[in-house]
């Protein structure tokens, strides 16, 4: 199976592993992608939800978040809004400064989104989609275009197999699909079945994404649909070497063993990155936040996390977690 998926391409660019990052706002900054690609097995990185409109008006804040370093490559560039707004300049800006795949979000079931008109509220309107997907392949002059889409708005919708289609028509070079719909947001579990349809009526490649937390989730995905490739999202928050382990599963290795001290050094890596790229402020808001969900792979560590919880400053949570290290680690 891995020897067929090395293989994949997304248009011209060729990629190491089918084992993808998803694009998660507030989440997937530079520094989470960048410890991902330490770890291994991330074929491509998504960046975070980029607004059309702030990136055409040039705001630092978003254009900055476009422009990633040589080591966070391939990176996809996603954009949203609706069918009103700038996506093809803001594309084809990224693209002027080397982002080398633009993805278009059509699965965002969040409402800050949705409430302007993008995300999932696209599939409720194929026809104008497919346009706007035209006019910004249009304007990435060859660069691949994706778009990363929902199974429909509801139950009742299950649109994703005939947008896919006008998609790829549009000049779309390949598909995620997220198998839940709209008014499912996170709840329930994936409908491996509706993706199988999306992979059926198309021929550019699908990724398939929902539910992947483990290699053999990752495999049931693949011989379920048939995708081309994996995305994980919600999982890699707290375990960030999931692609790792994925990846080594597919090319028929066993997985890395990571003990409690090996976990915490990621977690520090983390932390690093985060000053290095960002700023102390992001580093106790990202830390003090993610350490609920770092502490599930670490067994019983209250202290540790009310310790970071409680931190001011990174030095407190770099030496709490150092504190740590000299722990015995429980079997």
């Amino acid at each position: 199976m891995y020897a067929r998926m090395a293989q994949m391409r997304i248009g011209n660019v060729k990629l190491e592993s089918p084992v993808f990052l998803a694009p998660m706002a507030g989440i997937a900054d530079l520094p989470f992608r960048l410890l991902c690609r330490e770890l291994g097995g991330v074929g491509l990185a998504g960046s975070e939800l980029l607004n059309a409109r702030a990136i055409v008006q040039g705001r630092d804040a978003i254009c900055n978040k476009a422009l990633p370093p040589p080591e966070d490559s391939p990176l996809s560039v996603q954009i949203y809004g609706s069918v009103e707004d700038p996506l093809p300049e803001a594309a084809a800006w990224a693209v002027a400064r080397g982002a080398q795949i633009i993805d278009i979000n059509m699965g965002c079931p969040v409402d800050k989104v949705c409430k302007k008109n993008g995300g999932s509220l696209l599939l409720k309107t194929p026809g104008r989609t497919a346009t706007l997907a035209k006019q910004i392949v249009n304007a990435c002059d060859g660069v691949p275009v994706t778009a990363k889409i929902r199974l429909g708005w509801e139950e009742g919708e299950l649109t994703a197999p005939d947008i896919a289609k006008r998609l790829e028509d549009a000049g779309i070079a390949a598909i995620t699909v997220h198998g839940r719909t709209t008014r499912q947001m996170f709840r329930g579990s994936a409908n491996l079945d509706g993706i199988a349809k999306v992979v059926e009526a198309i021929s550019i490649p699908v990724i398939g994404n929902g539910d992947i937390n483990s290699p053999e989730s990752a495999e049931r995905m693949f011989q379920h649909t048939k995708c081309s490739g994996v995305m994980i999202g919600r999982h890699a928050m707290k375990a960030p070497w999931i692609f790792d382990d994925i990846s080594r599963h597919l090319r028929g290795e066993f997985s890395v063993f990571r003990d409690r001290n090996t976990k915490i050094q990621i977690i520090l890596r983390h932390l690093e990155l985060i000053l290095e790229y960002r700023s102390e402020r992001a580093a106790l808001h990202c830390m003090t936040n993610r350490i609920a969900l770092y502490g599930k792979t670490l067994g019983h560590i209250k202290p540790l996390k009310e310790r970071v919880r409680l931190a001011k400053s990174a030095d407190e949570i770099r030496e709490a977690l150092e504190a740590w290290l000299t722990v015995e680690t429980v079997q």
